[in-house]
């Protein structure tokens, strides 16, 4: 018996592409990942190179299954999620044509392009739901706590079933189940208005002087490699560079301010924001308070293992399950899903 047809799992975001292959041998299911910083608004007409060149290295020859799920239609690039739903599809469809390709809907199923195209805001944004219902299967009643360069998913799952109030985007800003900040990409006026300074508190610069990511990088809690954008002043991640960062915060720079002020600042910005994901964690455990366990996943784990052992809850942590692959959560689950449960008719 011929083993089946590898997956191409795709979560296709605004900002980055990643991807995700399950393939089979005899000893069972092979999983490589990886992930692209990419900007759909900067270079729009690169979507499907950036797609194939992704695919190339995780061992895509052609043929294989496309699982798509996307957060890319939500960027400046496009008017209306109409609008970047199709362009996503079309650059998939020139990408890697004749390969057979499903889509992710909200309501968990897999729908055909055409469908996508006519529906597009019941694909818009599911990425949340493939990943929620891959751990359903795994863990049947916990909250999800996804966290990746730029916002925060806060799903409950209950009884194996995934129990979100919200499905768009804007309804899951609304319930507290979606929030804008991350691990790299957050500015840090959106993360509090003051921050410590020689012995009292100081209201921020609110130009873009700094990201989250610059404090995250001062403390040692992500590498560069994990810094996915580019700095707001230009110069490559480093230590160094992110402390010169976090001194502009206050209009200040390193000759006006040592490492043990900017280290407060930094501090001060990561504790706001765990209080931050905190918060709307505790409006998601209102509505289900039996549940007493947090999977934790993406690049921002360690913001969502903070937040839910304020909670008192039990952690589990995805990439303890899936090694390097939970940090591509969305992309391995969609994969996973469309091996499970099948390609649906079309």
């Amino acid at each position: 018996m011929s083993p089946p047809p590898a997956v191409l799992g795709w979560d296709i975001g605004g900002v980055n592409t990643k991807v995700a292959r399950l393939s089979s041998d005899h000893d069972g299911s092979l999983l490589q990942t990886a992930s692209l910083p990419y900007e759909i608004k900067r270079n729009p007409a690169a979507l499907a190179t950036t797609l194939r060149q992704a695919a190339r290295s995780v061992g895509n020859q052609g043929g294989d299954l496309h699982a798509v799920t996307m957060t890319g239609e939500l960027s400046q690039a496009f008017r209306t999620k109409r609008e970047g739903v199709a362009f996503i599809l079309d650059a998939m469809e020139e990408a890697f044509e004749g390969d057979p390709l499903k889509v992710y809907s909200v309501d968990g199923t897999f729908v055909t392009p055409k469908t996508a195209r006519d529906l597009p805001l019941s694909v818009a944004a599911a990425n949340w739901v493939a990943t929620s219902a891959f751990i359903a299967r795994m863990l049947p009643t916990c909250v999800l706590l996804d966290i990746g360069s730029t916002s925060a998913d806060l799903i409950p799952i209950v009884n194996g079933r995934v129990a979100a109030e919200g499905r768009s985007d804007p309804a899951r800003l609304l319930s507290g189940e979606l929030v804008y900040t991350g691990a790299v990409r957050t500015p840090v006026e959106a993360v509090t208005g003051e921050v410590p300074l020689w012995g009292g508190k100081a209201g921020i610069g609110a130009d873009g002087f700094a990201l989250i990511g610059d404090a995250h990088l001062w403390l040692g809690h992500i590498a560069p490699a994990d810094y996915s954008c580019a700095t707001p002043d230009g110069i490559p991640p480093t230590r160094e560079s992110a402390g010169e960062r976090l001194a502009r915060v206050v209009c200040g720079d390193r000759e006006m301010l040592d490492d043990t002020a900017v280290h407060d600042i930094a501090v001060a910005l990561v504790q706001a924001q765990i209080a931050t994901v905190s918060r709307a964690l505790g409006r998601v455990l209102a509505r289900w308070p039996t549940i007493d366990t947090a999977v934790v996943a993406g690049t921002g784990d360690f913001i969502a293992a903070n937040a839910a052992t304020a909670s008192k809850l039990r952690i589990v942590r995805l990439s303890d399950r899936l090694g390097e692959a939970a940090r591509a959560a969305p992309a391995t689950a969609v994969a996973w899903l469309l091996r499970l449960d099948g390609e649906p008719a079309t």
